[in-house]
Parts: C-alpha cells; sequence; structure tokens
C-alpha cells in the first residue's frame, strides 16, 4: 500500500505516528489530536513547510501509528518513543527554544512540580528528576495541571514554615498544603512517588501497590484506613482514566478489590502494541505483525486429530476469530502432513473469499513444522511472513535462516509469542478432548455391563484405541487400575462378538 493510501485509512483518533524511510528506519515521532489532519497536513501545501520538513518529506516512503484515548496519552507515549528509537528529524527539526519537561524536586524535604523549558545537566546541585522532554507545551502544561490535582503536589516556590497559611492551591485541590501542616512528610513523599510511577508509564504498578496496601490495612482491620485507600484507588483510576494518562480500562470500578492482577495486565492495551512493535524489531519483520494466526496439532497416535487456529491483534486474543479444524484427509501419524491440511484449508478459503491476510504466522513446532507450512504457502503462491516456536528452549526459527532467533527471557515480544502459542496449544486441546469424549460416549465398549466413563478413559489412554484393546490379552487388560479378571474377560467376550 502506497503511503497516499495509507493516509487515507487514518483515525481522526489522537495518537503517535512514525514516518520510515526506504530502509524502514523511522524518520520522525509526532503526535496528534487527529492523526488522519495531523499527517495529511505534511503532503499539504508543502512549499509553506521549512526546507528542513520538505527534505523529510521527500526520505518518507511509508508510515505507521499507534492510537492512544487522548492526546495526553499521546504526548507520554511520544516522549518514551522518541527517547527509545532518537530518530534523526527529532532533533534536527528543533528551534531554538528547548522543549519542555516535567521537573520534580526531590531534594526538598516537600517535592515540588513544575513545567521547565531547560534541564539542568551541568549543575551538580540540581538533584531534581526530569520528564521528557515533550514536543507540545501546552499539553505538557496540561499534564502538570492533571498530575497536581491527581497526587495534590505543590506547585509554588514558597519556604515551608510553621505560620504558613493555606492558600489557594489547597482549596482548588491543586495542592495538600504541607507548608500549613496539612499532610505529613511519609504521606507526602509517598503522593511524590505515585506521581513519578505515572510519568514513567508505571500506571498499573501504582495500583496494584495500593491495592496490597488496602488488603493489609483490612487485614489489620483498619477499615478506615482501607476505605481511605479504597477511595484513592478509585479517584485515581478515574482521574487518569479520563485524561487518556492511564493505560488501563478498568469499567468496572467499585469491583477492583476482587479483580485479579492478571485480568488487569490483559486489560493493557498500549502493552500488547508495545509486545508487536518488539516483536517486529528482534525478528526483522518488514511489517508490523498487527494480526498474528498460530495453529496447533492434537492427536494420539494420529487417531481423532484436530487442528486449532487462533488470532490476535495488537497483542490481544481475538476469540470470535479462533477456528476449529477436523482432520479429514490424513489418517497416519504425521503431524507435517496434519498442518500441511490445516493451513491449506484456512488460508484457500480466505483467498477464496476475498479476506484480509495475516501479518504473521506462527507455528508450534521446530524447522520441521516451518518448512511444511512454507510449502503450502508456496503452493498457494502466498508471500507471508513465517515464523515457528520450538517447546524445548523457546527457539523461534525463520524461513531463510538456519541459526535460532533467542529473544530475551524478559521481553515483551517473547512473552507474546509464548501465549499465543500456548493459547493454541489450549484450543486445540480442548477441542480434541470434546470430540474424544463424544467418541467415548459412542463406542462399543458402551455396551459393556460394568464399564462406566471411568474406565472407558483409562482403557483409551492406555490403548490409545479400540483396534489394540481387541487385540490385547485378558491378562495386559486385568492389570490395569480398577479392573480385574472377570471384567478383563468380559470386555474381550463383548468385543469378539460385536467384531
Amino acid at each position: 500500500m502506497d503511503i497516499k493510501s495509507k493516509i487515507s485509512e487514518l483515525p481522526d483518533t489522537s495518537g503517535v505516528y512514525f514516518f520510515k524511510n526506504k530502509d524502514d528506519k523511522i524518520l520522525y515521532i509526532g503526535k496528534a489530536n487527529s492523526l488522519k489532519d495531523r499527517v495529511s497536513s505534511y503532503f499539504n501545501n508543502i512549499p509553506r513547510h521549512s526546507p528542513k520538513i520538505n527534505r523529510m518529506i521527500k526520505e518518507i516512503v511509508d508510515l505507521e501509528y499507534i492510537p492512544t484515548s487522548s492526546e495526553a496519552e499521546a504526548l507520554i507515549l511520544e516522549s518514551k518513543m522518541i527517547k527509545d528509537n532518537r530518530p534523526y528529524y527529532n532533533s534536527q527539526l528543533k528551534d531554538d527554544k528547548s522543549y519542555p519537561y516535567i521537573q520534580i524536586t526531590i531534594d526538598q524535604e516537600f517535592p515540588q512540580i513544575f513545567f521547565h523549558r531547560k534541564v539542568k545537566q551541568k549543575e551538580k546541585e540540581d538533584k531534581s528528576l526530569y520528564f521528557g522532554p515533550f514536543v507540545d507545551a501546552a499539553a505538557t502544561r496540561e499534564a502538570v495541571k492533571l498530575l497536581r490535582k491527581t497526587f495534590r503536589i505543590r506547585g509554588c516556590r514558597k519556604k515551608i514554615s510553621e505560620r504558613s497559611r493555606i492558600c489557594l492551591d489547597y482549596q482548588l485541590g491543586l495542592c495538600s498544603a504541607p507548608c500549613a501542616q496539612m499532610i505529613d512528610q511519609r504521606e507526602y513523599q509517598k503522593r511524590v512517588k505515585e506521581a513519578c510511577l505515572v510519568l514513567e508509564g508505571k500506571q498499573k504498578k501504582l495500583l496494584f501497590e495500593l491495592y496490597q496496601e488496602m488488603k493489609r490495612a483490612s487485614y489489620q482491620l483498619d477499615y478506615e484506613k482501607a476505605a481511605k485507600i479504597r477511595d484513592r484507588i478509585k479517584s485515581i483510576e478515574e482521574i487518569l482514566s479520563s485524561s487518556g494518562l492511564d493505560s488501563l480500562s478498568l469499567k468496572d470500578r467499585t469491583k477492583y478489590s476482587l479483580r485479579k492482577i492478571k485480568e488487569i495486565e490483559d486489560e493493557q492495551r498500549e502493552k500488547g502494541v508495545m509486545a508487536i512493535y518488539d516483536l517486529k524489531e528482534k525478528l526483522d519483520l518488514k511489517t508490523l505483525p498487527e494480526r498474528i494466526e498460530a495453529f496447533d496439532i492434537s492427536n494420539i497416535q494420529g487417531e481423532l486429530a484436530v487442528g486449532s487456529l487462533v488470532v490476535f491483534e495488537k497483542g490481544r486474543p481475538k476469540k470470535e476469530d479462533y477456528r476449529r479444524f477436523r482432520v479429514k484427509r490424513i489418517k497416519a501419524i504425521d503431524d507435517y502432513a496434519m498442518l500441511q491440511e490445516v493451513t491449506e484449508r484456512r488460508y484457500q478459503r480466505l483467498l477464496s473469499e476475498g479476506k484480509p491476510l495475516p501479518d504473521l504466522i506462527l507455528i508450534d513446532g521446530g524447522k520441521g513444522q516451518l518448512t511444511a507450512v512454507n510449502q503450502i504457502l508456496d503452493k498457494l503462491n502466498l508471500k507471508l511472513p513465517l515464523i515457528s516456536l520450538a517447546k524445548k528452549e523457546e527457539e523461534i526459527f525463520k524461513l531463510g535462516s538456519d541459526k535460532a532467533i533467542i529473544l530475551p527471557p524478559d521481553s515483551a515480544s517473547l512473552f507474546l509469542v509464548k501465549k499465543i502459542r500456548d493459547e493454541a496449544h489450549r484450543f486445540a486441546v480442548t477441542y480434541h478432548r470434546r470430540i474424544r469424549d463424544k467418541e467415548l460416549r459412542n463406542s462399543k465398549l458402551d455396551l459393556i455391563p460394568g464399564v462406566g466413563k471411568k474406565r472407558k478413559r483409562i482403557l483409551l489412554e492406555h490403548f490409545q484405541n479400540l483396534e489394540e484393546i481387541e487385540q490385547a490379552s485378558v491378562t495386559e487388560i486385568s492389570r490395569l487400575p480398577g479392573f480385574g479378571k472377570k471384567i478383563a474377560e468380559k470386555i474381550k467376550t463383548v468385543l469378539e462378538v460385536r467384531k
């Protein structure tokens, strides 16, 4: 898709955009209240742009974007992405004015928070924390105001003294009035730490710590303290969510204390997006793997073989697109051939129906499974990125390379591919059990008095299928747990009669 077509499909929402050159390198990162309007403006009225911007525009051949819930969230994300990637034109396009930071004076007993234009890197006496740089000064000022309102950190420069009076900021809910002894130093420092966690993008950690503190207070029967922390959690969630600084989507706020941490993590949309960017970089993919399709096969000695397909979009499962396959053509014990049947049926159907193809295909297995599926893609004349993930060492195999790719054990990309692989396995096993239970209910074993569901399961787990049971001796069957000679003889008699 060319650059103009991509621009026409941009959403009219806030977000962060990335301009790339022919070598797939990021040239520039920016944020926008409207992605469509902002990105389009670069390619309209080109003579009005500065020479530097015109030079950058000539190098742009591709763009990508991350939508956000608000411009405030885009501001924080933009700053983080610029720091991580250091694009050439983000530094070249700076004018003479310095870009703003958010300063927190942690060397003070009661730290302050300020909008700050220039970091004093050479002044050793300055021990403040600085967050940024941010591109949009107005949005940065709003972020400072929001943080003051949320955590009630002072934004004035007056000295703390015992004779100070409560000022207007306290009345407006922008300060906790440490100057008038309305809050102690320990509690105030705690709020400063919480504000820093937000600026570092660690909202989950902040809410989790508050939740744990609330639980401890409850266990200690300090219900008043627990209630205050509960209200604080609710207040922070509401303010952060409405501003977009929070990447959590806690819809049921009144039941927060009953939620599992895993559920909170699953709701972190930003986390999923960052994982697919990490995966693109680690695997050197040409396209951002926004849609990943993963396959797995489940069978017992070739019997009742089934395949599963799970779909993840932007790092999160899209369960309405999951599919199950009953392997029909392959009767032998051949996992490669089963994978080929399932993937061929999947992509033949997508092609015939004109539906979108995935950005990346993930196969559970090693080089053999990778080669088998690639043969199907070649047969269908499809050029799709394809990888396999081997369980033993969590090695990733990619077409065109004999060397396995080992992702860092703590990386977001490894967590994502393992999660997708495990979900495909779970989905396949669940379907296989369902088919197997149905076969159990309809098998010849149902005709044998004294052989219930438990004994049927034991028989099939040991012998795998009815043919093996028919060939087994009475002695072999009688040795199974819960069986004896009488029931073994009964089984053999009925199966012989029913042949």
